[in-house]
């Protein structure tokens, strides 16, 4: 089965072997992949509802793999023990969320040795999280399914420098690297930081410092541009 270019590149920055876990699996698409792509790793897809879990285990039936992957149900992090995976995928849910689910089971969160995560929105929160609770970006990517560009992260534990806030906005890595869609990125950052810009200058009594902020991450990422 195809995965489409976001689940593809998730897929890609979850190393060989060991043992991964698909959490919020949906249908269990990526976490089937991620089995039939390499057999000597263990993968486990866990989703907070029943809903999920019997579409995942449907898939995994129909593709003749119900024995191959362990399909439980759990909220984010607790469908785990403590040092059993070694890899956690969370990928289209929102960038806080996300923080939420790694920050509520430390045990967990303190026995993996990447997260591949792939937030919908509170981006700079999520990078930023991540560097403040010991861990750093190793890598992401970019990639566009029906018109939308996605961000992947992979983060592996290590402390390091707090990115700058342009950094966390646009990611460090995807700064220096620059793929192939990085303009229409920032251009979608820029658009996103603009509408909110409009709807506070709207408001009766906006923050002021808060405008200033905005307007000079618009700044700052108008000169990537350039």
């Amino acid at each position: 089965m195809l995965l489409d270019d976001r689940l593809e590149a998730v897929a890609a920055f979850v190393e060989a072997g060991g043992t991964v876990a698909d959490v919020g699996t949906d249908h269990g698409y990526l976490a089937m992949e991620l089995k039939r792509r390499d057999e000597s790793r263990r993968v486990i897809a866990a989703d907070k509802n029943a809903g999920p879990c019997g579409a995942a285990r449907r898939t995994l039936r129909e593709n003749g793999m119900a024995q191959a992957v362990e399909v439980r149900q759990g909220d984010g992090l607790a469908a785990l023990a403590a040092g059993e995976a070694d890899t956690v995928c969370i990928a289209g849910m929102g960038g806080k969320l996300i923080a939420d689910i790694l920050a509520a089971q430390p045990e967990v969160f303190a026995g993996l040795r990447s997260a591949v995560l792939q937030p919908q929105n509170a981006f700079a929160l999520l990078r930023s999280w991540l560097y403040e609770h010991g861990w750093h970006i190793e890598d992401e990517a970019l990639a566009r399914v029906d018109g939308r560009v996605y961000q992947i992260i992979r983060a592996v534990p290590g402390e390091a420098d707090m990115p700058s806030r342009p950094e966390l906005l646009i990611g460090p890595v995807l700064l220096k690297k620059r793929p192939a869609l990085f303009r229409e990125h920032v251009e979608n950052n820029l658009e996103a930081l603009a509408k909110v810009l409009a709807g506070m200058r709207k408001g009766s009594s906006p923050d002021r410092q808060r405008l200033q902020e905005l307007a000079k991450d618009m700044m700052e990422l108008e000169a990537m541009l350039k």
